[in-house]
């Protein structure tokens, strides 16, 4: 399929995600042993199309999951593959392994570091971004629409500056009622990365188990 769509394309490629498979022996790490026919495939899949691996930061598999004997099947399972004129266009693009922290499969995430969202005055915007978390809170609704209620929306414009004021107003409520608790979230995916890359774990510790 993938052989068909590229040929009927020459447009810039990127696929992402999980190919639930391995491009060499070395990206697997387990007891079990990986099919080489199932390999040489993939590798003939990428090869074809035209495909290079865009590399990862962070730890070295996306998968794991304990097997027999209480030790660890550990594989890199996800990833990104472009073509060349794709990475020729985002030569900045790199892939991060992420920590989950309820899956046997870890995310992954495309990055753009050379991109930036300008605004007016020159400075950097910062994407706004709705967090279901707000929905909970006792004082959103009322929040909202007391922001709401400043100014006319006559016209697309008074209608497009409302909406401005609605997501800066949102941006400051989230930073003073969730600020601690985004913190709090992040020191403890720091601290499950850095206990799931310890050298000599061989099953969830206590504090992973209770997360």
């Amino acid at each position: 399929m993938l052989k068909y769509i590229r040929a009927s394309s020459d447009l810039p490629w990127l696929l992402i995600g999980d190919f639930n498979e391995v491009l060499h022996p070395e990206e697997h790490w387990g007891v079990t042993e990986r099919s080489m026919s199932q390999m040489l495939g993939f590798r003939d899949m990428v090869d074809v199309n035209g495909l290079c691996d865009l590399g990862f930061e962070g730890r070295p598999w996306t998968f794991e999951k304990r097997v027999a004997g209480g030790s660890f099947c550990r594989v890199r399972l996800d990833r990104a593959l472009a073509t060349p004129d794709w990475c020729a266009r985002f030569p900045n693009a790199s892939v991060q392994h992420l920590t989950a922290a309820c899956s046997d499969h870890s995310p992954i995430i495309l990055r753009f570091s050379g991109s930036r969202m300008i605004g007016r005055w020159g400075k950097e915007n910062k994407p706004f971004r709705y967090e279901l978390m707000w929905e909970k809170h006792p004082g959103f609704v009322d929040m909202v629409e007391q922001v709401w209620k400043m100014g006319s929306a006559c016209s697309v414009r008074e209608l497009i500056k409302k909406m401005e004021n609605l997501t800066k107003a949102l941006g400051e409520w989230d930073a003073n009622t969730f600020g601690s608790v985004k913190k709090e979230l992040k020191r403890l995916k720091d601290e499950m990365s850095r206990m799931r890359d310890e050298p000599t774990r061989l099953e969830p510790s206590y504090e992973e188990k209770k997360r």
